[in-house]
């Protein structure tokens, strides 16, 4: 056999060995999906969830369907349906779609107020069965309003709402630090198995079908916007109430998850008159027993910049800055145990309190694991101590005010 006709041989052997893409789907025969919204949907067993899902519009994202700057079509389309479990009403929206529904970039879901007020427990599960869900993804509530209506407001800035709503709620945390994003691997351990935890709120703002026009996004200042707002609080898989503000800083603070916020103090008679950024923040929470029963250290060092004076004072004294800082861990100290207390007050764990217990005293709480929300966590005595730091002051030592 010659050369060359081994190669031919070896060519044609090699043809039937190796294996083609038989199973592969092509792209453009696929509807990609980038939010859930997850809904009560009725009495009945058959419709027991109402499941939204907000599909991409590709020939939009990639400008096909824009003329002259123009947009004609919306980036996105929704569709609903209800049935006895999520998997089924996703099933059942299927038909309406013009191709396969394909999960890997979900971006979010989103969850209705009545239906977290019902419970959630067990809504996760389809999540953690189906190898195209990836976990890492923001779980949201909707704060007095269905799943279904966040997913079909538009919005300015950012074609894909589902993108607008994790942007806001990535620079939220980012720059504000009142709210943390919960993936749903989080959700899925502290909701699935503890039924205690919190999950970021989301609230829209303005009229529900005004959102759903395209002019929404054609104005200066839309007529409905979406904000990031409010902590959800579960106790036993159900939704029991909002923390909003300084006690939602509160609880970001207690868990170790605030990197950047601002903190007003009060100035003599002048109101939140400085304001102060937190720029570094570390929470160290450890457990001791004081007879038979576990007492709660909270301790944080935090890090900050003078960012603005309303009142007059001499930044160049040392005593003005050592006066500042104990003013500083004050205010980080009251909203900490503002937090703490509303959690008390619910009976719910939100924290994870009893799992620095149990690294304590392992003895200890498996006696009183069984009464630790009810009994032992609401009357847990707890200390907060905090250490502030202002590291600069700005470009100007004396505010435009003089001193006095």
């Amino acid at each position: 056999m010659t050369y060359k006709a081994f190669i031919i041989v070896f060519l044609m052997g090699s043809m039937i060995v190796l294996t083609g893409c038989w199973g592969r789907t092509e792209l453009q025969d696929l509807d990609i999906v980038t939010a859930i919204g997850i809904d009560k949907g009725g009495e009945e067993v058959d419709n027991r969830y109402r499941v939204t899902v907000q599909i991409v519009n590709e020939g939009q994202i990639s400008g096909g369907a824009q003329t002259g700057g123009a947009i004609k079509v919306a980036p996105v389309t929704t569709y609903s349906n209800t049935g006895s479990t999520v998997f089924e009403a996703l099933r059942k929206i299927a038909p309406k779609t013009a191709n396969e529904l394909y999960f890997p970039h979900i971006q979010m879901i989103a969850i209705g107020e009545e239906l977290a007020t019902d419970g959630v427990k067990d809504l996760f599960d389809f999540l953690e069965r189906d190898h195209q869900f990836r976990v890492l993804f923001p779980i949201l509530v909707v704060r007095e309003d269905t799943a279904e209506n966040l997913l079909r407001i538009s919005t300015p800035l950012e074609p894909l709402p589902s993108a607008k709503i994790i942007g806001g709620l990535e620079f939220t945390k980012k720059i504000w630090g009142e709210y943390a994003t919960t993936r749903a691997d989080q959700v899925i351990l502290h909701l699935g198995s503890k039924g205690t935890g919190t999950i970021t709120g989301v609230q829209i703002n303005g009229n529900v079908e005004d959102g759903n026009q395209l002019s929404n996004i054609e104005q200066i200042s839309p007529k409905t916007e979406i904000e990031i707002r409010g902590i959800a609080v579960f106790k036993e898989g159900k939704f029991i109430k909002w923390l909003d503000d300084d006690i939602a800083r509160g609880a970001t603070w207690i868990n170790n998850e605030l990197s950047n916020t601002i903190v007003n103090l009060d100035c003599k008679s002048e109101k939140d008159s400085i304001a102060i950024q937190i720029m570094r923040s570390k929470t160290s929470l450890k457990a001791s027993i004081k007879d038979k029963k576990p007492v709660l250290s909270i301790s944080v060092r935090e890090e900050g910049h003078l960012s603005e004076v309303h009142c007059p004072m001499d930044l160049n004294q040392f005593e003005t800055i050592n006066k500042l800082e104990k003013e500083l861990a004050n205010e980080t100290k009251e909203e900490i145990k503002l937090a703490m207390k509303a959690a008390q007050e619910e009976k719910s764990d939100i924290f994870g309190l009893g799992e620095v217990v149990n690294r304590e005293d392992p003895t200890l709480w498996k006696e009183i694991e069984g009464r630790w929300d009810e009994e032992f966590f609401p009357e847990l005595e707890f200390n907060v101590k905090v250490k502030a730091f202002i590291r600069r002051t700005g470009m100007r030592t004396k505010p435009y005010l003089n001193t006095e």
